[in-house]
C-alpha cells in the first residue's frame, strides 16, 4: 500500500522538475518579459526595427489605454480640461488643458505627455510628444460636448482614426 503511493509521488516529482535554462519568455509584442529588440526565433520571429518614441499604433489599431480619474486628478486636469472619448460615456484616452499646457495620454501603462500645437478649444486641438501625434476635430456645437474623431499617428508611419468619438471641455 505505501508503494502504490510512493510511485505516483515519485513520478510527480519527476514531471514536476524545473524548465531548461535556454527556455525563456518572450513575447511578439516586445512586452516587458521581451528581450529589447529580440523576437524568439522558435516563433519563427526576426528582429524588428528599433523604434523611436512610444508605440501608440499598430496593425490591431490603436494602444491608447483609458484614463482613470485619479490620473487625471493627479495631473490637475479636473477642471479646465478638455477629453476625448472613444465613444459617449466612455473613459477618456485623451486629456488636454484648454490653456495649451499639460495635455498626457496613456500608451501600455506609461503616462505620455503630449503638447498642444495650438489652441485647445470645444471644436479640437493638435497635440504631439514622443513619437505620437494625435489631431482631434469636433463640431463643437454643444458646450457639454460633441461628436468627434481623433486621428493618431506615430512617428513611423501607421496611424488609426477614431470615428465616433466625444470631446468634451469643462
Amino acid at each position: 500500500m505505501r508503494i502504490a503511493l510512493l510511485i505516483p509521488l515519485a513520478l510527480l516529482a519527476a514531471c514536476s522538475s524545473d524548465k531548461p535554462q535556454q527556455d525563456e519568455l518572450v513575447t511578439l509584442d516586445g512586452g516587458p518579459s521581451a528581450t529589447s529588440g529580440s523576437v524568439s526565433a522558435s516563433a519563427g520571429g526576426t528582429t524588428p526595427a528599433p523604434t523611436t518614441g512610444t508605440q501608440a499604433v499598430d496593425a490591431e489599431g490603436s494602444k491608447l489605454e483609458p484614463l482613470l480619474s485619479s490620473a487625471i486628478s493627479a495631473a490637475g486636469l479636473d477642471s479646465g480640461a478638455c477629453r476625448f472619448s472613444p465613444a459617449e460615456g466612455a473613459l477618456p484616452v485623451l486629456v488636454a488643458g484648454k490653456t495649451g499646457g499639460k495635455a498626457f495620454v496613456s500608451v501600455a501603462g506609461k503616462m505620455v505627455d503630449v503638447v498642444a500645437s495650438g489652441p485647445v478649444a470645444q471644436t479640437g486641438g493638435s497635440f504631439s510628444g514622443e513619437g505620437v501625434t494625435l489631431m482631434v476635430s469636433a463640431s463643437g456645437k454643444d458646450a457639454a460636448g460633441s461628436a468627434a474623431s481623433m486621428q493618431v499617428s506615430d512617428s513611423d508611419g501607421p496611424s488609426f482614426s477614431y470615428q465616433d468619438g466625444f470631446w468634451a471641455c469643462n
